[in-house]
């Protein structure tokens, strides 16, 4: 089997992964180029085809090219010829990017040569969320290609038409005799990976929404008293990441904090060591000076949440303060404080339930959906279940999923019979797919359904 890789991306670390999975099965594999390719230390820096061939004989494995700076380029035809001969497997590096993930080709890329079987088109998603001019090789072809500015910000649909009208299509109607397929590369992510599985079945990518990955943020509580206590208890149910901070070490126990994931004791003065971008916070320290220094810090960072216990005259010295230290009231009024609904809350845990629910309610107003973090967090290979579509009453909200592997699944779209005829139907079909379930209420092949509406299911195997 010959094949070309083109594209961006990871095309040299992809040869030399299917090189070795090739070798372990016993197969003599050679490497080699048509362009450019990087010299690794046991590259042979020859035209002839004699050490070539000696290297794949002895030790089933031969990367060559002729010498050029610290890069090789192609082979003659004559010796590439003979290798090709003798070798079971050759990986062929057709096409030249400069280390980055994504291009546009010349119009003389890439270099597919004529015995070639397979062509495999690289792009590397590390590219989404950056501006273009930092993640594409030959900028004014790709900003043509797209119709953006150098400064837009890739998306997977961006990725998608690159490959396409830059590969995909040019390369099938050059070579209809070729195999032609996508290998998207990813850093592991559960978004990357569903991004990755619907370009390879060329699948619109825009049903996927970023949003529907991100976690819950972290939860970030100044002060280990009652009222901390409660909250951290409350926050794991609700699937938050909890750290609290308090300078006093009697109280950072695991056995008033068995869920918090991190208790830091700490002074106040080095509450900027352990803030975290896009987190939630909430301040309820044991003193109006303690409570005045966290929120002075928090302040001028990037937070999902902020809010601050007390009563209204404390809250009124507070703002007067943070007024003086020259914060605008712009910034002031994103601090909620009094902390919490108005739910006439009186104990630590009513307290508590009311903080959480307003937390909640600031970040759903700016999340479709927040994932469970075992599920964002898992390299399980399975189906992922996505709900990309509601109408009427239904458990769950546009961007719900969860992963059906054989034997569990992680997350959920809902519960009741929706869930599990998406399991079932995860388990028996495999494969990328859309279904429509309605919701009845009353009892349903033995199940409770409590809802009347209907949910599209997207059906991605990742």
């Amino acid at each position: 089997m010959i094949q070309a890789v083109v594209g961006s991306g990871g095309k040299t670390t992809l040869i030399h992964r299917l090189a070795e999975e090739y070798r372990a099965q016993g197969k003599k594999v050679f490497v080699t180029t048509t362009t450019h390719m990087r010299a690794e230390p046991d590259t042979l820096l020859t035209d002839d085809p004699e050490p070539i061939l000696r290297a794949l004989e002895q030790t089933g494995y031969a990367m060559a090219g002729i010498p050029e700076g610290e890069k090789i380029r192609a082979l003659s035809p004559a010796t590439y010829a003979a290798v090709c001969a003798r070798a079971d497997e050759v990986l062929v590096e057709a096409d030249g990017s400069r280390g980055l993930p994504l291009k546009y080709p010349s119009d003389q890329e890439p270099v597919i040569p004529d015995n070639a079987e397979e062509i495999r088109v690289v792009c590397g998603l590390n590219a989404l969320g950056r501006p273009a001019r930092e993640v594409c090789h030959r900028l004014e072809r790709v900003t043509a290609c797209l119709g953006i500015p150098e400064d837009a910000v890739i998306t997977p649909a961006h990725v998608q038409r690159l490959v396409t009208e830059g590969y995909l299509r040019p390369l099938r109607a050059a070579f209809p005799d070729k195999k032609v397929t996508l290998m998207p590369r990813t850093d592991g992510s559960l978004y990357q990976r569903a991004v990755a599985s619907l370009l390879v079945q060329e699948q619109d990518v825009s049903v996927l929404q970023k949003e529907w990955f991100c976690p819950q943020p972290r939860l970030i509580v100044c002060g280990g008293g009652h009222v901390s206590r409660e909250v951290a208890a409350l926050a794991a149910r609700l699937d938050f990441t909890t750290r609290v901070i308090d300078e006093r070490p009697e109280l950072l126990t695991r056995e008033r904090f068995p869920t918090a994931e991190e208790l830091i004791c700490d002074s106040y003065d080095n509450l900027a060591r352990h803030l975290d971008p896009g987190a939630c916070y909430v301040v309820v320290t044991p003193n109006h000076k303690a409570d005045l220094q966290c929120v002075e810090t928090i302040l001028p960072t990037d937070y999902a949440y902020l809010g601050m216990m007390g009563s209204r005259r404390k809250v009124e010295s507070t703002v007067e303060q943070l007024r003086q230290k020259g914060f605008s009231w712009e910034r002031i009024d994103t601090i909620f404080a009094p902390v919490g609904l108005e739910i006439g809350a009186v104990t630590p845990a009513e307290i508590a339930l009311s903080i959480l629910a307003q937390i909640v309610q600031q970040k759903n107003k700016n999340h479709m959906a927040s994932a469970d973090r075992s599920l964002l967090e898992t390299r399980e290979q399975g189906v992922l279940c996505i709900v990309v579509e509601k109408h009427g009453s239904v458990p769950r909200g546009v961007g719900s999923m969860m992963l059906v592997t054989p034997d569990q699944t992680l997350g959920s779209i809902g519960g009741g019979e929706g869930e599990y005829r998406a399991i079932c139907h995860a388990r028996a079909h495999g494969g990328y797919d859309v279904q429509t379930y309605t919701l009845h209420g009353g009892a349903a092949g033995g199940l409770d359904m409590v809802c009347g509406g209907s949910m599209k299911v997207l059906f991605v195997p990742v």
